[in-house]
This record gives C-alpha cells, sequence and structure tokens, in this order.
C-alpha cells in the first residue's frame, strides 16, 4: 500500500516507521525543502537521527517536498497538528494540510486525522477537502477517519 505522512517530526518519523516495517511503501512530506534534501544526504537531527538511522527499510521509505507527486497513487494519507501547543494554531495547520491534500490528491483515498481531539476535526477536515476538490471540479472521493492514538509515539 502507498501511504504519505503529511511532516516530519517524531511523532510523524515513528508512525511511518512502522507502517514501513508492516510492508508498505511510506513517502514523507514537507514543504522545507532544505530539511528534505538534508535528511536524503544523510544529514538529520537528533529526532530524526533517532529514528531513520534505526530503519532496515530503506526501500520503502521516502522524503518528499512535492506534494502532487507524493500523493499521486497515495490510498492512505496521515495529518495531524504538527508541533504547536495553540489549539487554534494546530487548527489552522490540520486545516492548511487538508486543504493541500484535497487539491493533489488524484484518487480515492483515506485521510487519517491523528490529532489529540480529531474527532471534533473530522466534519472541518472533510468540508475543506471537499471545498478543495469543488474547486478543481473533480468529483475524486475520499473518507477522514479519526484516529488520534494509532501508531502514536
Amino acid at each position: 500500500m502507498k501511504i504519505t505522512v503529511m511532516g516530519i517530526d517524531y511523532n510523524h518519523l515513528l508512525s511511518g516507521k512502522a507502517l514501513a516495517e508492516m510492508g508498505n511503501d511510506v513517502t514523507y512530506i514537507s514543504n522545507d525543502y532544505k530539511r528534505i534534501n538534508n535528511i536524503k544526504r544523510g544529514y538529520y537531527n537528533a529526532d530524526e537521527a533517532m529514528v531513520i538511522k534505526s530503519m532496515n527499510i530503506q526501500n520503502n521509505l521516502a522524503f518528499s517536498a512535492d506534494i502532487k507527486e507524493s500523493l499521486s497513487g497515495t490510498n492512505m494519507c496521515f495529518i495531524s497538528e504538527g508541533i504547536s501547543e495553540d489549539s487554534e494554531e494546530q487548527m489552522e495547520h490540520i486545516l492548511d494540510t487538508a486543504k493541500l491534500v484535497g487539491e493533489n490528491m488524484s484518487q480515492h483515498m483515506f485521510i487519517i486525522d491523528r490529532s489529540e481531539s480529531s474527532m471534533s476535526r473530522v466534519e472541518q477536515i472533510k468540508e475543506t477537502i471537499q471545498n478543495a476538490l469543488q474547486e478543481r471540479e473533480t468529483n475524486l472521493t475520499f473518507e477522514v477517519i479519526a484516529n488520534p492514538n494509532f501508531l502514536r509515539a
């Protein structure tokens, strides 16, 4: 299965690692081109090094800053709130990420919301993705699943 993880913080890395070790093809996406390029060259921060160096699954693990290419053919996409402590900022991040998914997805997809209080966010995420799809004038389908504890580090 092709899985995309939106983000590369410590919890994202651990979740993706577990999914890759199960045999899935996992791509981490970040809009931080410099960080992605550093990871690809083997330059990691402490958290990244702890997780990435313990992985024995390099063939089915990728890092990218190209969201359109990374979401192409993806079956499942994981999103979460990032590292902010401000709940409004977290919600803004989730919805920005959901909009990017809607703007770039290419087939039916399951979107898994891993955020801490995701039950109250599912409808907002659905609406955001649906609006992005309508702007593209496409009738792609998707499902949003709230699962804040799935593979939580």
